[in-house]
């Protein structure tokens, strides 16, 4: 019984005990996230039109909306080509989170179906034109999914983007 019991006193025996208890409990502690964010975004997305009285949103097969809210002229922007816009983007409680105000107005530009911006952009001004202004209600896959890339948009956020095309080239 005493070498038995003479093990446990040992300092190595003791920490490698605590420290699987330790672990288990935190095992069992840690929360799987469940959540279907597709559902959730597109309760949400609808919820916010309804609340906020919009309209002429049409839903994308993605999850996308996009309503036009100035028609512009010419052909769509097409992959591959170089789009220049006006923005604001602001999460669904309001808070603005970036504008190219804050850049002087200085218009945004990058290659369409690229992934040089979030994929609700990209599915997003492929439906815009020169001119055009519209608003992009954009769940949380076609932006940042799980990151959260600052501070000001937390992770799996839906976010909505007032959007001008000033130029496709």
């Amino acid at each position: 019984m005493r070498s038995f019991l003479s093990r446990f006193r040992q300092p190595t025996w003791l920490a490698t005990l605590c420290f699987l208890m330790v672990t288990a409990l935190l095992s069992a502690c840690q929360k799987e996230d469940t959540t279907d964010y597709t559902e959730r975004d597109e309760a949400l997305i609808t919820a916010y039109i309804k609340d906020n009285n919009l309209t002429g949103f049409q839903r994308q097969p993605s999850g996308l909306y996009v309503a036009i809210t100035q028609p512009g002229t010419g052909a769509n922007a097409q992959t591959g080509q170089a789009v220049s816009a006006l923005y604001t983007g602001q999460t669904f409680d309001g808070k603005v989170f970036d504008s190219s105000s804050n850049n002087n107005n200085t218009p945004i530009s990058f290659v369409l179906g690229q992934g040089q911006v979030i994929a609700g952009w990209d599915q997003g001004f492929a439906l815009l034109n020169k001119g055009s202004k519209a608003i992009l209600l954009i769940p949380s896959e076609l932006a940042y999914k799980g990151a959260s890339p600052s501070s000001s948009i937390p992770a799996h956020a839906v976010l909505r983007f007032d959007v001008e095309v000033t130029n496709i080239k």
